[in-house]
This record gives C-alpha cells, structure tokens and sequence, in this order.
C-alpha cells in the first residue's frame, strides 16, 4: 500500500475520534490570543512534517535501526530547545541518560556504516531521513508542552488543529504522488486498522505525558520503543541486527533506566514534601 496513503488513514482515524469525543469534553476550540494561535498552527505543522518524515525513512532503513536513530535523537533536540525557549532545565542525572541515548544513536549509525551491501547514497539517505525527523520532532514536542502543560491547552484542541491539517494535506499528497488503493484485502485492511489505532494511542499518549512532565525528560523515556521494534523487525522480517547496532540500543536503554529511575525518584520525594507539609499544616 502507497505510504502517504498509510499516514493519511493514519492521521484520518485520529482526526475522526477527536470528532467523536468533543461532544463529551467540549473544550474551548480557539486560541487565547494571536501568539497563542501561531504555535497551535507551528505545532501542527511541525506534527505532521515529523511523521512524514519517520514514515517515509521507513523505506531506507530497517524500522527498528530509522527508530534507534529518531528515538535516540529525538531527546537531545527537545532538551537544548526546550532549555532555550521554555527554560526547563534538567537535572545530571537526566543529562547523563540524554547523552547515553544519544551515544546509543551514533553507535547504531556507524553500525549502519559497516554493513558492506551498503551504498554511500544509500547510506546518506539513511541516516539524515530519519535526523531530520528528529530534528522536527524535537521543537513539535516543546511546542506541545508550551500549549498543554505551561498554557493549559486542551489535549483536544491541539489534536483537532493538527490533525485537520494533516487530513487535509495527506489526501491531497496522496493523489499527487502517488495511486491509492482504496480496495483492500482482508489482511491488509486488518494490519492497517493495526497500524491506525496504534498511532492514535501513541500519539494521545505522548501527549498526556508532555502535558506533566518535562518536554525533554518524555522524549528520553519514549525511546523504549526501540528494543521492542527491533524485536519485532526479528520476528516478522528476520532482520538480527548487527553486534554494534545491539550496543548501541543496550546504551539507549541504559538511558531510560537513568531518566525513568531518577524521575520516579523525584517525584515520590515531591509527594513525600507535599505529604509532610500538609500533615505539619493539620497538627498546627
């Protein structure tokens, strides 16, 4: 099945539960003010250039090897945008775990260099593709926590706006670029209801989770995806990846444990605080 048409479904899907469920939230569809309405609008382009650019790297690099590369770059970009426009800063700890992630993605990528079947251009493509989906991404993911967490946007309203736009722009790729076929087989239909429901739920996830945490501290522990699709890349098309790309997930991985560990740890001493002040207020 052509690719834009896959992302089109993708993003039609999201943009069809939006509809479906503003009856029941009915939250303010407008911006408070015009600066507001630019980043709702840089939000939803920055949202759907990402995903065009992650699906399409998809077909130069293996999935699990174009995610080790997005996933891992993904949180270095949010956290120096993130610390230059919303002055969230993160802790050593965290840092430590962002530049393990990182370390992870430029191993994978000079594991990638080492395959010999491999051409230059190839190569190029292969690599920058899915950077530049990172690079997106990264700005699209301290935009959203601008909005949701620090201006109190509705999760909703920042889908409705995104996914209008993707809806409309996709259709529109789609019959430009390539031929669509509306005309299924059985399995295909079910892989691709699959795929659209996967991606609304990733997608409501991360925005949930944007919406109390820090932008840079979720794209690290995002990058747990990569172990589980390079597990999947071997059980659906037997691509082992090689021992250096294993490393460089293993680093990756160490990562999250670092951020997710140390952000659990803070937030239970927060809710420790909070405890004890609101006990010391009840016995004054």
């Amino acid at each position: 099945m052509p690719g834009l048409q896959l992302i089109f479904l993708a993003k039609l899907t999201q943009f069809l539960f939006v509809l479906l469920v503003l009856p029941c939230f009915r939250p303010k569809l407008t911006a408070e003010d015009t600066p507001q309405m630019m980043f709702l609008f840089l939000s939803a382009v920055t949202d759907n250039l990402g995903t065009i650019l992650a699906f399409m790297s998809f077909v130069y690099v293996v999935p699990g090897i174009a995610f080790g590369i997005i996933q891992g770059s993904v949180p270095f970009f949010t956290a120096l945008i993130g610390f230059a426009f919303l002055r969230e800063t993160v802790g050593v700890m965290d840092f430590c775990g962002i530049l393990c992630s990182a370390a992870g993605v430029i191993i994978v990528a000079v594991g990638m260099s080492m395959d010999a079947a491999s051409s230059t251009k190839w190569l190029t493509v292969a690599i920058l593709l899915p950077l530049a989906s990172a690079f997106t991404k990264g700005p699209n993911n301290v935009i959203t926590r601008l909005l949701l967490g620090l201006q109190g946007m509705s999760i909703l309203t920042q889908m409705l706006y995104a996914q209008l736009l993707g809806t409309v722009l996709l259709l529109a790729l789609t019959y430009i670029f390539e031929t669509p076929r509306w005309t299924m087989s059985a399995r295909t239909m079910w892989y691709v209801i699959g795929l659209c429901l996967c991606e609304l739920f990733s997608s409501l996830s991360l925005k949930l989770v944007l919406k109390m945490e820090k932008a840079g501290i979720t794209a690290t522990l995002l990058t747990l995806v990569i172990p589980f699709t390079i597990l999947l890349d071997y059980i659906f098309q037997s691509k082992f990846p090689s021992p250096t790309i294993l490393v460089g997930v293993s680093l990756v991985v160490l990562g999250i444990i670092v951020i997710g560990g140390h952000t659990w740890w803070v937030n239970r001493q927060e809710i420790r605080h909070r405890e004890l002040m609101e006990k010391m207020s009840l016995d004054g």
